[in-house]
């Protein structure tokens, strides 16, 4: 009797269960962005104004997270805590296939950034081998090759070349220059002090990056995203953007082939030439030799 009690009440509850309450299920937003914002304040509130977005375009409640570690972040990712997040490109490029990228986010129109190395010192990076680098820790493991395939396209070994030393964000890597505990710092070129020494500028990298975790209707309902400060909008990965770009941070740039000058084609001044079947043998006059004397000698 019980047991037909509790299927009548489990047939009941499922034939309530309409999908206007599997809309009400709770997503979570991540916010890890240690290089691209650097005030925490300002990734907070960025983080609560992004997800009450996406709750009005998704139609369901939409929680946000912001995260100040790399490890906290990844930990929520592996747990499965976390649907949606808005993250440096390079600390993407460790989510893999956990990860669809969806959208860059825009600063100022710019979906890319310099990145560069600053010093209180003179001279230039070759002066700086041995020396400490303060570098945000934005992806783990694979820091140092960010720095060496990205920041400087495969031309320097990073880890050969510096003390690398890992700091939580950009203001802990300007503040241990400050103090002397490192040498340089490698910081985006938007959050350098204007009286610091810069020693190298980068190429454009991607800068902040949407993606979505798990299945959803983000991606087609992309065009209803209005910009959230401090990003001025939301623009669409196109084709294999990011896969190209996943694939440079962790492989690296293509092997360089050498550089073969070809010589320059000799043209050879042909008026100048004379032809040897033309010559013809000029030899000295012997008449003159030949000529007898008039005056006979004595006998």
């Amino acid at each position: 009797m019980n047991t037909s009690r509790f299927l009548s009440l489990a047939l009941v509850l499922l034939s309530t269960w309409t999908p206007a309450a599997w809309a009400e299920k709770k997503a979570t937003l991540g916010v890890f962005l240690p290089t691209t914002l650097t005030d925490g304040q300002q990734r907070f509130t960025f983080a609560e104004n992004l997800a009450a977005q996406l709750g009005t375009v998704l139609e369901q409640p939409v929680a946000a997270k912001s995260f100040g570690r790399y490890e906290d972040f990844s930990k929520a990712v592996a747990d499965g805590l976390v649907d949606f997040a808005v993250v440096d490109a390079w600390s993407a490029v460790q989510l893999g296939e956990k990860a669809t990228p969806i959208a860059f986010a825009a600063l100022s129109g710019e979906t890319t950034q310099r990145w560069a190395i600053v010093s209180n010192g003179k001279g230039s990076v070759k002066d700086l081998q041995g020396k400490r680098l303060a570098l945000t820790k934005g992806a783990g493991p694979s820091d140092v090759k960010f720095v060496s395939h990205i920041v400087f396209g495969g031309d320097l070994d990073a880890q050969k070349h510096f003390k690398v030393v890992s700091v939580p964000n950009v203001e802990s890597a300007l503040k241990m220059l400050e103090a002397k505990g490192a040498e340089a710092a490698l910081v985006p070129l938007s959050h350098v002090p204007k009286d610091a020494r810069v020693l190298f500028r980068s190429s454009k990298v991607p800068g902040a990056v949407l993606v979505s975790l798990q299945d959803s209707a983000l991606e087609a309902q992309l065009p209803k995203l209005e910009a959230v400060a401090p990003f001025s909008g939301f623009v669409r990965v196109q084709g294999r953007e990011f896969e190209d770009f996943r694939k440079l941070a962790q492989k690296g740039p293509a092997p360089r082939q050498p550089v073969i000058v070809e010589s320059p084609q000799l043209r050879v001044d042909t008026d100048a030439l004379v032809r040897a079947g033309q010559l013809n043998p000029v030899l000295p006059s012997f008449t003159s030799v030949m000529d007898v004397s008039s005056e006979q000698p004595d006998d």
